[in-house]
């Protein structure tokens, strides 16, 4: 278990860890309570995780006709496969140039890239492609027949759009990398990766889902982390992009995965303003959990409720220091001052 503590303590524990860590700018850490690898993903890349009507679940953007359930174990989690079937029809509202690089990528086995997963309470999943920029729900677990059959929502055109105007859904493979549902499944929220990473909100009126009267966009920017991050002297190899990989609506609020920065961020649900953020790279840049040949940021998956944190790692067939490949999961615990700086409407 790891604790922040006193200024001496940070001190110890930055000797300690990966000198990319002085990197970033260093936000409030998080308390890790577990770190597990996962078994039974062959293919690995886990890209989501949520936790739906007592059950852990996950998908992997290597998969395009299952998701994982998963069964904690106190050394190791366990994946379990869960088969479903996908429509016939698979519609998209790319362009040309952006579906030709999910052709490409459907080569490998990545035509749908699922990238995140969330239900709702009824029991609905739903699964995000990025590739086709679409959303496909699946029934509440054991109320058909197996393998299910899923079926794509109807999202229309006009939240692309406007994203494309405020400077979003530019680059193949680094389009909508986060899915968020209110609990009553009328609100949805996608977050745009990068460049400009971004945030969306539409609400369901009848089968379809249409954008607020306010527009779709809440949030639109394209900033870098600097080549001396935050002024510590620490010179970066490469230029990352600030971007969203994940989200999450809990307690009314948006939290985002924001992946380079090392840390989650509570936002605002309408305006998208971030609000607070928590930090967890002592425990994803240290040592024993570093990818040594990553440039870049790998957590991908992002489950908040009240046990706690829990953080996924999409590591790409990367090894760690010690030569583990497993997708592997970060349980923290919910930090004392979640609510703090919390604007009440």
């Amino acid at each position: 278990m790891i604790r922040a503590g006193s200024g001496l303590l940070i001190a110890a524990l930055l000797s300690s860890v990966s000198p990319a860590l002085a990197a970033f700018e260093r936000a409030t850490e998080l308390m890790l309570e577990q770190a597990a690898p996962i078994s039974g993903m062959e293919r690995g890349n886990l890209s989501g995780v949520t936790r739906c009507e007592g059950r852990w679940l996950a998908v992997s953007d290597r998969e395009d006709t299952r998701l994982f359930v998963l069964h904690p174990e106190e050394e190791r989690w366990r994946a379990e496969q869960e088969p479903f079937d996908l429509p016939e029809s698979r519609p998209s509202i790319l362009p040309l140039h952006l579906m030709a690089g999910a052709w490409i990528r459907s080569l490998s086995g990545q035509a749908m890239d699922f990238e995140a997963i969330t239900c709702d309470d009824a029991g609905n999943r739903y699964l995000l492609s990025e590739s086709l920029l679409g959303v496909l729900q699946l029934p509440p677990h054991g109320q058909t027949e197996s393998p299910a059959t899923a079926s794509w929502l109807n999202l229309g055109e006009t939240f692309y759009q406007q994203g494309v105007e405020a400077g979003l859904w530019q680059q193949v493979n680094a389009t909508a990398e986060g899915l968020a549902l209110s609990a009553d499944g009328q609100t949805l929220w996608l977050a745009a990766e990068r460049l400009s990473r971004g945030l969306v909100r539409l609400q369901k009126q009848d089968d379809r889902w249409r954008c607020p009267v306010a527009g779709c966009v809440l949030l639109a920017e394209r900033r870098y982390m600097p080549a001396e991050p935050f002024g510590s002297g620490v010179l970066s190899a490469h230029i990352l992009s600030l971007d969203f990989a994940d989200l999450i609506h809990w307690r009314k609020r948006i939290w985002t995965l924001e992946r380079n920065e090392h840390q989650i961020c509570r936002r605002h649900p309408v305006s998208g303003q971030r609000e607070r953020c928590w930090s967890f790279a002592e425990t994803l840049l240290s040592h024993a959990h570093i990818y040594p040949d990553a440039p870049f940021g790998v957590a991908e998956a992002l489950y908040i409720d009240g046990a706690g944190v829990t953080i996924g790692v999409d590591n790409n067939n990367r090894a760690r220091a010690d030569g583990d490949a497993s997708p592997w999961l970060f349980r923290f615990a919910l930090p004392d001052d979640w609510e703090a700086g919390y604007q009440h409407e």
